[in-house]
């Protein structure tokens, strides 16, 4: 598995959500300062709709949280899992900044990018 570079960290508003085009699917990614980086699937499992990105973001239960702005469903940050419906959740990706880049690992080994 490898690092892909996504945007400069310049690029990503301070507490909010931006969608970004990773592996083929729009995911979410979210800047909480220094609470970190955040990346998990834009595709709001209740509706089928790519808006995660713009959902707000919440501390409940003692987690951090985006809210769907369709239904309002809690999704956690952290593992993806919702709240309000426990057969609902979105995937989460590792990501980092380094050097003033943000990096998502990819599920693909470089060898399988040739094919």
């Amino acid at each position: 598995m490898n690092w892909v570079n996504i945007c400069e960290e310049t690029a990503l508003p301070g507490f909010g959500g931006v969608a970004a085009w990773f592996e083929n699917k729009a995911i979410a990614i979210f800047n909480l300062g220094e609470g970190g980086l955040f990346a998990l699937d834009n595709i709001d499992p209740a509706t089928g709709v790519s808006v995660l990105s713009r959902g707000l973001i919440c501390d409940l239960e003692g987690g951090i949280f985006v809210a769907s702005p369709l239904h309002k469903q809690h999704y956690s940050l952290r593992d993806g899992s919702c709240i309000e419906d426990e057969s609902l959740s979105v995937e989460v990706y590792q990501i980092k900044c380094e050097n003033g880049k943000v990096l998502v690992k990819s599920a693909y080994d470089s060898a399988d990018n040739n094919s």
